[in-house]
């Protein structure tokens, strides 16, 4: 048996009893629910990385995990939050993130609304598809912190309107002249701040 201790404040037990916490559905909801502020994701659907609803909700949102490289442990559990890159969206976001795992143009009614306030571990600001440093282009790679996205109907309307300059601490376009094109706007903590 793993006799590894992890230390959580006031709090001991054997590593094994993190990874069966972490696998509970309980901690999953409130890991994917901490996407978005509490008044949406307390009523929101609540999905597992296979589209496994845990939680019915009843305001037309859903939170879920969005890492595509799934959790790093053999466990396949997500070690935080954060690992999971969670992610909640209205109808119209779903439109956006069913195109995006497709990798198709999404078809989209409506500009949508986009919460992930636990970041993500990384993207190349340029190409919706490089999810490692090392195939990033130089000086391409963004960890995000906690941010909202603004998913445009019509990307091109984002190429004149905003920088792609990620470092000026103001909303810029991620994935800049492509069909994935949207608008992030940091929040506070995104560059690693304290909040």
């Amino acid at each position: 048996a793993d006799t590894t201790v992890l230390m959580l404040p006031a709090l001991l037990f054997p590593l094994s009893a993190a990874i069966d916490l972490h696998a509970s559905i309980e901690w999953q909801i409130e890991a994917y629910s901490a996407a978005a502020p509490s008044f949406l994701s307390s009523k929101a659907t609540i999905l597992d990385s296979t589209q496994k609803v845990l939680r019915n909700g009843t305001n037309g949102w859903t939170c879920m995990p969005a890492n595509p490289s799934g959790p790093a442990s053999e466990d396949g559990v997500w070690a935080s939050a954060r690992e999971a890159a969670p992610v909640c969206f209205d109808a119209a976001g779903l439109d956006w993130m069913k195109g995006w795992m497709a990798r198709k143009k999404p078809l989209m009614k409506r500009d949508a609304f986009v919460w992930m306030l636990q970041g993500d571990l990384g993207f190349d600001n340029t190409d919706p598809f490089v999810t490692s440093k090392e195939e990033a282009g130089p000086d391409q790679w963004i960890e995000s912190g906690p941010h909202l996205m603004m998913f445009p109907k019509d990307p091109a309307a984002l190429s004149d309107a905003f920088t792609s300059d990620f470092s000026l601490g103001e909303p810029y376009t991620m994935f800049p002249g492509t069909d994935f094109a949207h608008l992030m706007i940091p929040a506070s903590g995104y560059y690693g701040e304290e909040t």
